[in-house]
């Protein structure tokens, strides 16, 4: 569940409010993701998917929004990591991440479990927060060649605020001296 979640978040450009309830009692069908707002191109091999946000912290009118997501073809796979969670989870009503236990996936453990995985990998969890998958993917995007404009619609921003969520890395802003030193 933790993988799909934040393979999702990542590649949608989502806020972890948009993957996750408030808390376990906040769950509501007309506002938070259920597995009905996945739509698939292909029952067999599906290169796209469709999800269905009804509202988000900018949306408030909840007019709503399709986003597209695709294959990659490689381990990292958002709609790999979606199917098989889909497959252990089902498709019956309710809170699209949920826990084992049923109990919808709350803002609060999800970070706290990146968290706790980032710890395990050996990376320093206490920069990490919500808003992290729309950093981190703004910042790779950009630093693949991918335009503004397109980050923008990625991520859902009607003014250049998205700027903010790219990170340059130190070395590259390191080596930035010895361009100005030509």
């Amino acid at each position: 569940m933790l993988w799909a979640a934040c393979c999702l978040g990542f590649f949608a450009f989502l806020r972890s409010g948009e993957l996750a309830v408030p808390d376990t009692k906040q769950f509501d069908p007309a506002w938070h993701l259920t597995p009905q707002d996945l739509a698939f191109d292909s029952e067999v091999e599906p290169s796209v998917l469709q999800v269905h946000l009804k509202g988000s912290k900018t949306d408030q009118l909840r007019a709503g929004v399709h986003l597209y997501v695709g294959a990659t073809g490689n381990e990292l796979c958002p709609i790999a990591a979606v199917v098989t969670y889909l497959a252990v989870r089902g498709m019956e009503l309710g809170p699209l991440f949920r826990l084992q236990s049923g109990q919808p996936l709350t803002r609060a453990h999800f970070v706290d479990k990146v968290r706790s995985a980032m710890k395990a990998a050996g990376m320093d969890p206490s920069g990490y927060s919500g808003h992290c998958f729309r950093i981190g993917a703004s910042t790779t995007a950009a630093a693949n060649g991918v335009g503004d404009a397109t980050i923008q619609i990625l991520g859902r921003w009607s003014s250049d605020s998205y700027k903010r969520y790219i990170r340059v890395p130190r070395d590259e802003l390191a080596q930035l001296s010895r361009t100005l030193a030509k």
